[in-house]
């Protein structure tokens, strides 16, 4: 294993900010190669611990013959948000992962993301672990831009149970995913909950999937059990349940779980007098993706998303 320096910044009034790859050398020069981006934002607890236990699994717990192809792993970048629990760069609120492929010459987080971008620039696969953006307990999945650069039939090799194959958005064209894609390297985003927690049973499943897609791309030797036979799911597949009311929210279902049509699947209970005062029902047959993870939920948001079946 090698440390590396990716980058260093100084500070006025704190230690520098000091970026460091886990950079594992592979023994066959011809095998491809995986970068694998944690930590972006101050509230990525579980991508940060995620990532981290990759450098202990590539550390300690394979044997160096079987890492075939170079495996460099950035468990954190915006250190500066995660010791205050702040979710972008604490100096203007700027979000690293929309200043890709960054500018030497620009603001302190394009510069950041500059330096980064060139460390990973030329990797055959990439691995981004993001948190979720809104309140919502969700399954692990692949997130996947219909840019005209993507790998499909390669995200399936992760073995989630679903891949998210979205539509670009414009603010899309300054993300790592998009930017990693546009260079040449097949870049996917592995999603996790957005609770600010960790889960072992979930970082289990993402770093098994990780280790999975490894194997099955030459880059490990390293067999373990198969995952899913992935299903691909856009916009048009899922059903938003939204709150009509405020109030206690209480989920009957957890994301993974399959419903029917007119289920309950969760209800709201009055704040102040303790009633139920909304159920809601499932508009579909279907399997929950994802659900509102904060107990106080408000009116119009959402409270339940549903992959449809059938």
């Amino acid at each position: 294993m090698e440390k590396i320096e990716i980058l260093r910044i100084e500070s006025l009034s704190r230690a520098p900010l000091v970026v460091e790859g886990y950079l594992f050398k592979g023994t066959n020069p011809k095998a491809p190669k995986v970068a694998i981006v944690g930590a972006m934002e101050g509230e990525s607890i579980l991508p940060l611990y995620c990532s981290s236990a990759m450098v202990d699994f590539f550390k300690n717990k394979i044997e160096k013959e079987k890492i075939k192809g170079d495996v460099l792993i950035i468990p954190s970048i915006n250190h500066y948000a995660l010791n205050i629990g702040k979710r972008f760069w604490p100096l203007d609120n700027t979000d690293l992962n929309m200043m890709f492929p960054g500018y030497e010459q620009g603001e302190t987080t394009q510069r950041i993301a500059k330096k980064i971008f060139d460390a990973i620039n030329g990797y055959d696969f990439g691995i981004i672990l993001e948190r979720r953006p809104d309140p919502a307990t969700c399954l692990p999945y692949i997130k996947l831009f219909k840019s005209g650069y993507e790998d499909l039939p390669s995200a399936k090799k992760f073995g989630f149970k679903m891949i998210h194959h979205r539509t670009m958005k414009s603010i899309d064209t300054v993300t790592l995913q998009y930017n990693w894609q546009l260079w040449g390297t097949k870049a996917f985003s592995i999603i996790c909950p957005g609770d600010n927690q960790v889960d072992k049973k979930i970082a289990s499943q993402i770093n098994q999937a990780m280790i999975r897609f490894m194997d099955k791309t030459k880059i490990i030797d390293y067999h373990i059990f198969n995952g899913y036979e992935s299903t691909v799911i856009d916009r048009s597949s899922i059903a938003v349940v939204k709150s009509p009311r405020s109030g206690i929210f209480i989920s009957k279902e957890l994301p993974g779980n399959y419903v029917s049509k007119d289920q309950v699947i969760g209800e709201i209970v009055h704040s102040l007098e303790g009633e139920i005062i909304h159920q809601f029902l499932a508009p579909c047959n279907g399997m929950i993706t994802c659900f509102y993870s904060n107990s106080l939920i408000y009116e119009h948001a959402v409270a339940f998303r549903i992959a449809k079946i059938g």
